[in-house]
């Protein structure tokens, strides 16, 4: 019997060939082909699993799949991307896939501190245009060694983001609701300290919560208002746990020393982004984990939870709704 499966994210014939490598027998995969409504109802109308990344499904999205059995998030963060009111009340069950998300997102931070603080983006750009910088930055840029990094939200990727510091030197402290076990700290070399001195005392802010109502806006104007003079942010959880108005005007002001944004408060962004004239922001399309490894090793993790639930067996990483 075949499985059906809607990847419901946009992809390219390269993840298309990737994606059908890892594809076992039994199982059909349906991509999405445009952003037509016409097109996307019809695959959903015949749709019993649906995996699920940055684009969300939404209310009418579930409603519209009659057919749906399970849902299968391609990463970990699934708060803002998936109705989980509508499949729990259709009892469709949920599964995140946090292989290698982790590891790729703190990669990917560590990537934007460093690039941040050597103006790295504006450099690559200015000398492919033919224009040499040599003496710019030198009083201007900054390295990670020795700096002081706050990495709010010490979960999974968190703690890998602490774990890639250790080698840089850096005073790492944390700011996290859930109390961490002291052999957790001493094996991460993190001290946990209360958000607000956080902010205050930090070169380097990473953020890692989810998007939810208390993370909302977590970072604006006050907290921009506290931080260090020239501290950098890095953003590679959700846009919302930054208002980005007041992310503009701490730029503009010359307060905060620079950002690496992944991600933004509505996507995907039409037109330049706002932040695109300033030479010390980072910008990447929220694809912090995308890389080939680790996608390859996603789609074999959530394939095997296809299959196990065609087999009635349990599900890995299954959330309770």
């Amino acid at each position: 019997m075949t499985t059906r499966i809607l990847y419901f994210v946009p992809a390219d014939d390269k993840l298309r060939t990737l994606i059908e490598a890892e594809k076992p027998e039994g199982v059909e995969v349906d991509y999405l082909d445009g952003e037509g409504d016409a097109e996307r109802l019809a695959k959903l109308a015949e749709a019993e699993v649906i995996m699920v990344g940055a684009r969300r499904l939404t209310e009418e999205d579930v409603a519209a799949a009659p057919k749906l059995r399970l849902v299968l998030h391609q990463g970990v963060g699934y708060h803002d991307t998936v109705a989980t009111r509508s499949i729990r009340d259709r009892q469709i069950p949920l599964a995140i896939t946090p292989g290698g998300t982790p590891e790729g997102v703190a990669e990917h931070a560590l990537m934007m501190m460093l690039a941040t603080g050597r103006r790295l983006a504006f450099q690559d750009s200015e000398l492919r245009a033919g224009r040499w910088h040599s003496n710019t930055f030198r009083a201007e840029a900054r390295g990670l060694g020795g700096s002081r990094v706050g990495i709010i939200g010490l979960g999974r990727i968190g703690k890998q983001v602490a774990k890639r510091l250790a080698p840089f030197g850096c005073d790492v402290v944390y700011h996290e609701l859930l109390e961490m076990e002291p052999a957790v700290e001493r094996e991460l070399q993190v001290t946990r300290v209360g958000f607000d001195a956080l902010i205050a005392s930090s070169d380097f802010i990473s953020l890692h919560v989810p998007l939810t109502d208390l993370t909302h806006h977590m970072i604006d104007t006050p907290q921009f208002d506290a931080m260090k003079p020239g501290a950098i942010l890095i953003n590679c959880a959700r846009g919302p746990v930054v208002a980005e108005p007041a992310l503009l005007a701490a730029l503009e002001s010359g307060r905060l020393g620079g950002a690496g944004l992944d991600v933004f408060e509505i996507e995907p962004v039409v037109g330049p982004s706002p932040f695109a004239g300033f030479r010390n922001v980072v910008l990447t399309p929220h694809n912090a984990p995308g890389t080939q490894d680790i996608m390859r090793r996603k789609f074999r993790e959530m394939f095997a939870n296809a299959t196990r639930f065609a087999e009635g067996e349990n599900l890995e990483n299954k959330i309770d709704l």
